[in-house]
C-alpha cells in the first residue's frame, strides 16, 4: 500500500472510531488525541488527520484542546462506506481493504452539552498540567499583569486546581480555563516569563 492509500486508511480508521464512539450523534464530543492514542497515532499524525477531516466537512472542532465531534457529512460518509464495503467513497478506499477492527478496552469517555462527565485526562498530561499550574503560581507576581488580569488568572488557576483534585476532572472546563489563561498571557507576551509560560499552555492545548 502506497503512502497516499495508507494515509486514507488512517483517516477512515479515525473517522470510523469517532462514529463508533458517538453512535452517529452529532452532539457528542471527544478528545481527538485520545482517539489517536487508541489507534496508535502520534499527536502530529492525529492533528494532520483531524485538520484534513475538518477541511472536508467530516468532523467539527467543538472546543480548544482537541475536542471534536462528527458532522452530518461524516456520519453519511462512514455509513456509506460500511453499507457498501466493496465500493470506495469520495474520500476513502473500500472498507474491506482498510479492514476496520473493533477497539478493545477503550478509555475514552463521551461528552455532550448535557453530559456530567467528559474525556479523561491521561496521567502524563495530568502531570504536565500540574507542572504548568505550579509555574504560574510561582511566577504570577513577575508577569507584569494588571490587577484585573492577575485576579482573572488566579480565578482560572483555582478552577483548574479544583478540577484536578476531583476524581473525575472535566476536561472541557480545564480546557476553557487554559484558553482564558492563554489569552491573559498573550496580553503580556513581551514579558519573557509570560512568553515561556504561554508556549507551555499552547502545547497543552495542542497548538
Amino acid at each position: 500500500m502506497n503512502a497516499i492509500e495508507e494515509m486514507k486508511k488512517k483517516r477512515f480508521q479515525f473517522l470510523h472510531r469517532l462514529y463508533e464512539l458517538t453512535g452517529g450523534d452529532e452532539f457528542k464530543w471527544f478528545d481527538r488525541f485520545q482517539i489517536g492514542k487508541e489507534l496508535g497515532f502520534d499527536r502530529d499524525l492525529t492533528t494532520k488527520i483531524a485538520h484534513y477531516l475538518k477541511g472536508e466537512g467530516l468532523i467539527e472542532f467543538r472546543a480548544l484542546g482537541g475536542i471534536i465531534g462528527i458532522s452530518h457529512g461524516g456520519v453519511r460518509e462512514v455509513e456509506e462506506a460500511l453499507s457498501k464495503p466493496d465500493t470506495p467513497t469520495y474520500h476513502f478506499p473500500p472498507v474491506n481493504i482498510i479492514s476496520v477492527g473493533q477497539m478493545i478496552s477503550s478509555q475514552i469517555q463521551q461528552t455532550s452539552p448535557e453530559a456530567t462527565q467528559v474525556v479523561t485526562i491521561g496521567e502524563s498530561r495530568h502531570e504536565e498540567l500540574k507542572e504548568v499550574i505550579q509555574l504560574l503560581k510561582k511566577s504570577i507576581e513577575q508577569l507584569g499583569l494588571s490587577p484585573q488580569q492577575k485576579s482573572d488568572l488566579q480565578a482560572e488557576i483555582q478552577t483548574i486546581d479544583a478540577q484536578m483534585s476531583s476524581s473525575k476532572p472535566k476536561a472541557t472546563i480545564i480546557i476553557e480555563c487554559l484558553g482564558t489563561i492563554r489569552r491573559i498571557l498573550e496580553g503580556a507576551a513581551s514579558n519573557t516569563i509570560a512568553s515561556g509560560l504561554l508556549s507551555k499552555i499552547v502545547a497543552l492545548l495542542g497548538g
